[in-house]
């Protein structure tokens, strides 16, 4: 009966078969009743039919919709990864599909996915098995592929999040999947390279897709893998590595875990103290660079800056290791931190005589990069220097407001320049910021209002303001 219901339904799924050959693309709703009725009139056949179905399968040159083969997963008369044992698929082009429908916003698209991953994710789980080598090889080059696809295009991650869900996969293959792809994000090169990352990373804002996916994998993994790696990447390459995300990790894990946002700090901190300590090669310091801008990243993302200035006036290095961190602040001096300059020159940590002069050059310099900041030019703007022909300070103004409309929060650059700058602030910000020839604005309005609530605006300049908003409009 079995032989004759093949035979029967034979030229019919041929044509079928013809007419999706593209593995990335979804039957249309005709072939799919087709393939539907086939398989449940097959499920009530005897077990030969299964037989017969991979002979059918073998002649049609193993070019079918994805589709298909999930239908004959799910009804669980072939296993998605039998498939990949019996045909000898291409395994580059099946990655290549999955990547393929991983992009698409299609609920049954998501569906096949999350089905089909989980089909080979359940053999990580099981007992080594080298008859599975290549289903794991397909897994592995999937996650690679898709963490960098994840970066170009965040709303992608979303086959992550159903994975979480698949009651099928188990709660320690969920958490190696996230740690690879984490692992492959954070390593992956997007030319925000370390030099860029610490002249922009108090004003880099995480797009709201990976911050919600950060957030869902720090369900799955706890301090001591996210320090792991952040120390792994830097140790391997420090200037190739991904700063948008390894800051982005930082910051939404300090907000996601506060409770052990200050172990982080305590580990990032020491393992700069290592760095520095056994750092001889040009390679080390880049890797003091490194951990230098997380271990601060981490205390300003936690709200205590204070914790590094702590770390500063305490610190005691050897001769050799204060050539070297004087050297690596000297480099920064440029484009670090009004607050780290003025940590730097506020209190001195206690040094041999010996490295006295070293110490000593460095801080008349940090003292004069602070004075030229306070009494700054009027083309340094809050971000960058500006061509003459540029609209650089309502250019400030522009992205301060669509920070503040994003978070509610005042940019820590826009604080940072109120004590170090403050001749810029109020004679040049303020006075762009609180223009009375400037439309009334309700955000603008806000965003002086909560500066004001912080006594950052004084009480004169605002005064000044509130009159010349009530003659706007009497």
């Amino acid at each position: 009966m079995c032989k004759m219901f093949v035979l029967k339904n034979a030229e019919e799924l041929n044509q079928l078969f013809m007419r999706n050959k593209d593995m990335s693309m979804l039957l249309d709703e005709k072939d799919r009743n087709i393939l539907h009725e086939f398989i449940n009139e097959l499920q009530i056949t005897k077990d030969n039919c299964l037989s017969l179905l991979k002979t059918f399968l073998t002649l049609q040159e193993h070019n079918y919709s994805i589709e298909i083969i999930w239908l004959l997963h799910t009804k669980q008369i072939i296993n998605f990864a039998e498939f990949i044992k019996c045909y000898q698929w291409d395994l580059d082009h099946i990655v290549k599909t999955l990547l393929i429908i991983s992009e698409s916003n299609d609920k049954l698209n998501q569906t096949i996915l999350t089905d089909l991953l989980t089909s080979l994710l359940i053999l990580l789980s099981g007992e080594p098995n080298h008859q599975f080598d290549q289903h794991i090889r397909i897994i592995q080059t999937f996650l690679k592929q898709s963490s960098l696809m994840i970066l170009r295009k965040p709303e992608t991650w979303v086959y992550l999040k159903n994975l979480q869900f698949s009651p099928f996969l188990i709660k320690s293959t969920i958490h190696k999947v996230f740690k690879v792809v984490l692992k492959n994000m954070l390593m992956a090169d997007i030319d925000f390279h370390l030099d860029v990352a610490y002249e922009q990373y108090r004003l880099y804002k995480t797009p709201d897709p990976v911050h919600n996916m950060l957030l869902m994998i720090l369900d799955e993994l706890d301090v001591d893998v996210l320090y792991s790696l952040i120390n792994n990447v830097v140790t391997l390459d420090a200037q190739k590595a991904n700063w948008k995300m390894i800051l982005s990790l930082i910051t939404t894990f300090v907000k996601k875990k506060s409770y052990h946002s200050h172990i982080l700090k305590l580990k990032l901190e020491e393992l700069f103290n290592q760095t520095l300590c056994s750092s001889s090669t040009n390679k080390d310091f880049l890797k003091c660079k490194a951990t230098l801008l997380i271990f601060r990243h981490c205390c300003l993302e936690i709200g205590l800056w204070s914790e590094y200035s702590r770390w500063y006036s305490s610190y005691k290095p050897n001769v050799d290791t204060a050539k070297v961190f004087y050297s690596l602040l000297t480099e920064l001096l440029p484009n670090d931190l009004p607050a780290a300059l003025a940590a730097h020159t506020n209190v001195q940590p206690k040094l041999t005589e010996s490295c006295c002069n070293i110490q000593t050059e460095y801080v008349n310099k940090a003292q004069a990069q602070l004075t030229k900041i306070n009494n700054g030019q009027d083309f340094m703007g809050l971000f960058k220097d500006y061509d003459d022909c540029q609209n650089r300070h309502e250019a400030d103004i522009v992205k301060v407001l669509d920070s503040f409309k994003s978070t509610g929060q005042i940019m820590r650059v826009v604080l940072e320049a109120f004590v170090f700058r403050n001749k810029y602030f109020v004679g040049t910000f303020l006075k762009t910021l609180m223009d009375s020839k400037l439309v009334d604005d309700q955000l603008r309005n806000s965003f002086i209002e909560k500066l004001y609530s912080m006594n950052k605006i004084p009480k004169n300049v605002y005064n000044k303001w509130k009159q010349q908003q009530k003659s706007i409009y009497f």
